[in-house]
């Protein structure tokens, strides 16, 4: 497959896109007065659905991965092949929009959090004791390159940080068909597909440039399998142990980790994070494009922290791209239905 590149047209080279926060849940980017364009890669589309109101096309679209984006006749609208739709149809598809002006229809885009990474920091002195997420495993992903897709605890303040220890990761990882070679003939997914790990990684820094990344054992997934993920601190032995259960046959791999500063103490972990990690570099004829064509997202997220903490989440339901944080009465666990992850066509703020 190949990405299809956004085509706007000439009388239309500046859309409105705006926003609807008074509705709950997800905040989509609506870009009024348009469809998808008749020489689009209509094999990305999901369904079509009839007799749909905006807000349940939405709520729609917001429960299903696959969907990245959609169209909404307001009126009547008459597309490929000369086929009429009606007010009320509504068409659902993955990847991203190629669009062409037409006043009978909007296109609603799902929001995602930017450069797909999005993290929490505890306060001064507090730290994470434990986060669990459930994430389905993609059905549409591209079949040239590499993506990771995980919840994690780090230590220090996110993303870039030159921190004092890696990060524990629950990865799940998609890996095309490798080259035949003695080199890979025992590697146990050297014909490719979906698999998930616990994982340790720590990609170094100035302060400790050793690299490290090692894990516990692989397990075969398959699309639409809902995977529930477990990160927790054992206070006994002063370890973290993952465990990574499949919903869908209770198969179920675990790693344990012990994780200390030089002083011996347990490495504390500030910082939740979450993040689909981009594709590999461009190499042999692959592509920056070379992507999942559907977004990814992690929900029934829980999160706990070692002391309570009263603005722990506060601003969270503000963000487009998140759904319903909220905090327990105890102040110490961060509740959120839902975080929305992939490369959309904009972001908000941009």
């Amino acid at each position: 497959m190949t990405t299809e590149k956004k085509l706007l047209a000439q009388d239309e080279l500046d859309p409105l896109v705006n926003f609807a926060p008074e509705e709950p849940g997800l905040q989509w980017q609506r870009i009024t007065g348009m469809a998808v364009h008749n020489d689009a890669n209509w094999a990305l589309e999901i369904c079509r659905m009839t007799c749909m109101t905006l807000a349940e096309a939405k709520a729609f679209a917001a429960a299903d991965d696959r969907i990245t984006f959609f169209f909404y006749v307001k009126h009547y609208a008459i597309m490929c092949r000369h086929q009429v739709l009606h007010a009320g149809d509504v068409v659902f598809f993955s990847g991203t929009p190629t669009l062409v002006a037409e006043s009978g229809a909007d296109s609603f885009e799902k929001p995602a959090a930017t450069g797909s990474r999005f993290s929490i920091t505890a306060a001064p002195g507090n730290n994470w004791v434990s986060i669990q997420a459930q994430m389905q495993v993609p059905f549409l992903s591209s079949t040239q390159a590499h993506a990771y897709l995980w919840p994690c605890l780090l230590p220090g303040q996110g993303y870039g940080s030159e921190s004092l220890g890696g990060g524990l990761q629950a990865v799940l990882s998609y890996s095309p068909p490798q080259e035949a070679g003695a080199d890979m003939a025992a590697h146990p997914f050297a014909q490719g597909g979906w698999w998930v790990c616990g994982q340790y990684v720590h990609a170094g820094g100035k302060p400790h440039p050793v690299q490290a990344c090692f894990g516990g054992p692989c397990m075969a997934v398959s699309p639409g399998d809902i995977l529930s993920c477990r990160i927790v601190y054992e206070a006994a032995s002063r370890s973290w142990l993952q465990t990574i259960t499949n919903t869908s046959n209770k198969n179920s791999v675990s790693f344990p980790v012990s994780v200390t500063q030089k002083s011996g103490q347990a490495q504390e972990k500030n910082t939740l994070g979450f993040c689909l990690e981009k594709l590999l570099p461009a190499r042999q004829g692959l592509t920056r494009n070379d992507d999942l064509y559907q977004c990814l997202s992690l929900f029934n997220i829980i999160a706990k922290v070692a002391y309570p903490q009263g603005n722990l989440g506060q601003d969270l339901n503000h963000l487009p791209y998140l759904e319903n944080a909220r905090l327990s009465d105890d102040q110490t666990s961060l509740h959120i239905a839902r975080i929305v992850l992939y490369n959309p066509m904009m972001h908000v703020g941009e």
